[in-house]
C-alpha cells in the first residue's frame, strides 16, 4: 500500500550545552518542509506520484544517549523515510552509529567530526566540509593578504574530537605550505584564559587560529580583547555566528573565521531555490538573524529530496546509491562526496569578518 506522505525524522538539542544551534537546526529543517510542501511534495517517479513531508522531532537535550534512543524511536516506531542527523558531531555519530545498524542513509549535516567517516559508518550522507578543513579558506587568507606569515599559534579545546580535527588540519594545511606552527591546547572547561594569552604574548606569532565549544571560542576572544597582543590575524571558529557580534559588538571585527555558509557565495544554483530566496524564507521565520546551522538543516533535506527524485524511491539503498552519484550546487554550495566513506568533497568554506555589523565575506567567495 503506497503510503501518503514522507516521513521525515530529526532529533534536535532544544535544551543543555547545543540548545541554540540545535534550535536553529530544528528551524532550518522545518523551513525545507513547509517550502518543499509549498512547491507540492516530492516527485516519486517510480510510484507516479508526488507526496507532501510530515517532520516529527524529539528534544534529544545535548545528551548523545537521549539522541540515541530517539533515533531508534524514529526509524523502529515512526519508520520515517528521511532521517536528518542532530547538530553537533557527538551527537551525530550516536545518530550514525543507529542508522548504519538499521541500513537507513542519515543526512548529516550538523556534525563535522572526522570520526564519523572514519568508523565504518557507511550509511551517512556528508553535508559539511571535513573538520581538518575548517581553516584551510583561513590560512589561505592570511597568505594572500600580509606580507609575511611568520608563526601560527592553533590554539584548541581538549573537549572532544572535533576541535582537535580542526587543529591538526589546520598544522598540516600550514606545514604543507611551510608555515611555522605551534599548538597550544587548553583543558576543557576553561574559563580563564590569562596563563595562555600570556604565553602567546611571549611567543609573538603572526596569526592564532583558535577553536573550542561556542562558549569557549567567545571567552577567549572577550579576553583577547583585554590584552596587549601582536598578532596580525586572529581566526576564530564562531566568528560567524549572530551572537559572536551581539557579544563582541564592533570589536568583533577585530577576527575572521571560516563559514559554512554565507548566502553571497552561489548566486546560480544548478538545484533549488537561490540562496537568496532561502534567506527571505529563514528570516521570516527567525528575525533575529539567520545563522549557518538554519541553512545547513535546510541543505540537508534538500540533498536528500534531490536524491528521493534521482531513485524515484524511498528504498534507503537507492537513495544511499543516489548520494553516492550526486553531484549538484545547491544555495549551501558544491556537493559531491566520498563513495566509501560518505565524506563532503565539494563544499568550501568563505572566510567571514564582522565590519559596521554586518558580516562581510572577505575570501573565498569564488562560486558567485
Amino acid at each position: 500500500m503506497q503510503a501518503d506522505v514522507i516521513q521525515v525524522g530529526m532529533t534536535a538539542a532544544l535544551t543543555g550545552r547545543y540548545s541554540l544551534p540545535g534550535r536553529q537546526a530544528l528551524l532550518g529543517a522545518y523551513t525545507w518542509v513547509e517550502e518543499t510542501n509549498r512547491g507540492g511534495g516530492i516527485w516519486l517517479h517510480t510510484a507516479n506520484v508526488r507526496l507532501p513531508l510530515r517532520l516529527t522531532w524529539y528534544d534529544d537535550a545535548s545528551d548523545p544517549e537521549q539522541c540515541r534512543l530517539l533515533t531508534e524511536r524514529l526509524l523502529r516506531q515512526d519508520r520515517v523515510d528521511i532521517l536528518l542527523g542532530p547538530y553537533s558531531s557527538g551527537l551525530a555519530l550516536r545518530a550514525a552509529e543507529v542508522a548504519n545498524r538499521w541500513q537507513h542513509v542519515l543526512w548529516n549535516h550538523g556534525g563535522a567530526s572526522e570520526a564519523i567517516y572514519r568508523g565504518g559508518l557507511t550509511w551517512v550522507v556528508g553535508i559539511l566540509s571535513p573538520p581538518s578543513t575548517y581553516f584551510h579558506s583561513v590560512i589561505d587568507y592570511a597568505r594572500q593578504t600580509l606580507p609575511t606569515v611568520g608563526d601560527v599559534a592553533v590554539v584548541h579545546s581538549t573537549a572532544g574530537a572535533f576541535p582537535r580535527d580542526i587543529a591538526a588540519g589546520a598544522v598540516q594545511h600550514c606545514q604543507q605550505h611551510g608555515m611555522a606552527t605551534q599548538r597550544y591546547p587548553y583543558p576543557a572547561g576553561t574559563r580563564d584564559f590569562t596563563p595562555l594569552l600570556h604565553t602567546l604574548a611571549h611567543a609573538r606569532p603572526t596569526v592564532v587560529l583558535s577553536v573550542g565549544r561556542m562558549d569557549d571560542d567567545l571567552r577567549f576572544a572577550t579576553q583577547w580583547l583585554h590584552h596587549t597582543m601582536s598578532a596580525a590575524l586572529v581566526g576564530l571558529i564562531v566568528t560567524p555566528m549572530t551572537l559572536f557580534w551581539d557579544t563582541l559588538g564592533p570589536a568583533a571585527a577585530q577576527f575572521v573565521g571560516p563559514s559554512q555558509w554565507e548566502p553571497g557565495v552561489v548566486r546560480q544554483p544548478t538545484y533549488g531555490p537561490t540562496a537568496t530566496q532561502v534567506l527571505a524564507q529563514l528570516r521570516v521565520r527567525h528575525p533575529a538573524g539567520v545563522d549557518y546551522p538554519m541553512a545547513q538543516a535546510y541543505a540537508g533535506g534538500l540533498i536528500a529530496q534531490r536524491c528521493v527524485e534521482m531513485a524515484g524511491t524511498l528504498a534507503q539503498a537507492a537513495l544511499r546509491q543516489a548520494a553516492h552519484r550526486l553531484e549538484c550546487t545547491t544555495f549551501y554550495g558544491h556537493f559531491r562526496m566520498d563513495a566509501l566513506t560518505g565524506r563532503q568533497l565539494g563544499h568550501r568554506m568563505p572566510v567571514v569578518q564582522w565590519q559596521h555589523g554586518q558580516k562581510v565575506i572577505v575570501s573565498g567567495a569564488s562560486q558567485a
